[in-house]
Parts: C-alpha cells; sequence; structure tokens
C-alpha cells in the first residue's frame, strides 16, 4: 500500500517548509562544531557518561540510514493510518505536536527541582501517553479505527532492518568511533541504578518512540508525506533535549550538539519507523543509547 498524502495545502506547505529548515540545521550544525573546533561533546546529562566525538555521533547514524535505504532495494511503503478519516489524523496529530512542544517549555519553565527525577519521568508519561490516549478517545468517533502501531509484524520486517541496526550498534558502541565506557564507579548504588534504567527504559527508550515515531510521525506522514514528517518529527525530538543540554557552552553550540546527536538520531529512528513499520527496532536502538548496563557489560567484554 503506498501512502498518498491527503493533508491539507497549508498543511503541506508548512512541513515542508519546516523540513527544509531541519535539513538545513542538520547540515550546518557539524559544520559549526568543526568551524568552532567543538568536535566533542556530551550527549547526556545523565552522571558518568563520557563525552563522545563529532563522527561518533554522526556515522553510525549515517551508515544505518544508508542501509535501511538499500535492504531491501525495494519495499511498499505503508500508511497504517491510510483507511482512518482525515480530520481524526489531523485532531490527533496538532494534540500531539501540542505535547511535543509543551514538553520541553514546561521544562524551562518549571524550577529544576520539581521536574528533577520521577518528576521528569511523570511529567512525561502525562504529556506522552496519558494526554493523547485522552485525545485518541475523544476522537476516535465511528467506523474504522486503524492502529497508527500495527500489533502483528511480518517476519520480513523484523529481517531486514537487521543489517542497519547491527551496523548502527558496531560503529557506535564497539568500533573505535566508541565512546570510553562507563565504569561502575562513577554510577549510583545497584538499587538506584536499577531504579533509573527502568524508569528509564520505559520513559525514554519506549514511549519515547511510541509518542514520537509511532504516533506522531505515523499521523504526519499520513498528511504530508515521508521525509516531510521524519525531519519535523527529529526536530521536535531534539528540541525535547533542549532544557537539560542548554547552559554549559554558548548557546549556538548547545543547539548544534543537539541537532547532530540527537536531531540525527531521530532522523536514523524515524525512516527505521518509516521503512520497516517495526516499531521494536527503534526502540532497541534507542534502549541501547540510554541503558547504563549496555554499556557496563560491553566494558565487561573488553570493548
Amino acid at each position: 500500500m503506498n501512502i498518498t498524502p491527503e493533508g491539507s495545502r497549508p498543511e503541506k506547505y508548512a512541513a515542508r517548509v519546516l523540513a527544509w529548515c531541519g535539513l538545513a540545521l542538520l547540515i550546518a550544525s557539524p559544520v559549526w562544531l568543526l568551524l568552532t573546533g567543538h568536535t566533542s561533546f556530551r550527549v547526556s546529562a545523565d552522571e558518568g557518561r563520557p563525552p563522545v566525538s563529532l563522527w561518533s555521533a554522526m556515522l553510525p547514524a549515517l551508515v544505518g540510514l544508508v542501509l535501511t535505504r538499500l535492504v531491501p532495494p525495494r519495499m511498499a511503503v505503508i500508511d497504517p493510518l491510510a483507511c482512518a478519516r482525515r480530520a481524526r489524523v489531523r485532531g490527533e496529530m496538532w494534540v500531539l505536536v501540542a505535547m511535543a512542544v509543551a514538553f520541553p517549555v514546561v521544562l524551562t519553565v518549571l524550577p529544576p527541582e520539581v521536574v528533577r527525577g520521577l518528576g521528569y519521568a511523570a511529567l512525561k508519561v502525562a504529556l506522552f501517553l496519558v494526554v493523547p490516549l485522552a485525545a485518541f478517545r475523544l476522537l476516535r468517533g465511528t467506523g474504522q479505527r486503524p492502529r497508527a502501531v500495527p500489533v502483528r509484524v511480518p517476519r520480513a520486517r523484523w529481517l531486514f532492518p537487521l543489517p542497519a541496526v547491527v551496523a548502527w550498534f558496531y560503529l557506535s558502541q564497539v568500533s573505535v568511533l566508541a565512546p570510553p565506557p562507563v565504569t561502575a564507579d562513577s554510577l549510583p548504588d545497584p538499587v538506584t541504578l536499577a531504579v533509573v534504567s527502568v524508569v528509564t527504559l520505559l520513559t525514554a527508550s519506549v514511549l519515547e518512540e511510541f509518542f514520537y515515531r509511532g504516533f506522531l510521525q505515523t499521523r504526519l506522514e499520513s498528511l504530508v508525506g515521508r521525509w516531510p514528517a521524519i525531519l519535523v518529527v527529529s526536530l521536535l525530538f531534539a528540541a525535547m533535549h533542549l532544557p537539560t543540554h542548554l547552559g554549559s557552552t554558548a548557546v549556538i553550540t548547545e543547539l548544534a550538539t543537539v541537532l547532530v546527536f540527537q536531531g540525527l538520531f531521530g532522523v536514523f529512528c524515524g525512516y527505521l519507523w518509516s521503512r520497516y513499520r517495526n516499531i521494536w527496532m527503534p526502540v532497541v536502538v534507542h534502549i541501547v543509547v540510554n541503558l547504563a548496563y549496555v554499556d557496563l557489560l560491553l566494558g565487561w567484554l573488553g570493548r
């Protein structure tokens, strides 16, 4: 089933303008970092996470994008919401965009002690899960109610993404490009680490992928097409990380680092989702990035 976007002309025009702006920013950001000598930077606010190089932030995602496009050479573009009412898809899309914008705004406005730790996770659950599910319930109406995230995934859509995911994993976690592994003494006590890891796995690795890729990107794709949707959602995904990254250096440098790492990472995850419609592949990639136990295991294995 091929996607035939059915968004209004203003929606398509706005999405394309944002997409071109996003692409320009993604290209300009590494150039800026190179010109200013910022070729190594921190990409996580978590304690113990070492800095990464510009190349280790970019190359794994770029290689993953190429392999996602090539394996297989031809593949039908699936729109899970092709049968859904356009008014419903459009309404849900605007609710999701509002939540994606609200999250970094609320983080910026509220005192840090309010949105630290479990407060941060609770805010994410409220805006990325509770509000969207309530909106879906109110807007779904009658008739066919296709799922944005299919329940069943054909076997081929488990196998085809593997070259891209394995190559990304090797380059980002094992190769010479990989940053030094975290050490046990740089992490909190085992009980705290276990609790934080579970919360992070559920609210970041799983919830963020379902919200940004499964919920929001799918609806945007159905309305304005694949690449405008991927690029717009990647900008929103990068913006989510701004409140926890701004402040250590010049604002323009922090913006560039977020776009290079989180923005390009979002493009890779978005293309994985769009091409294969297997949400668990970007979830696995996100788990590898966020879970400290992966780093500890690789360090123990002698990465």
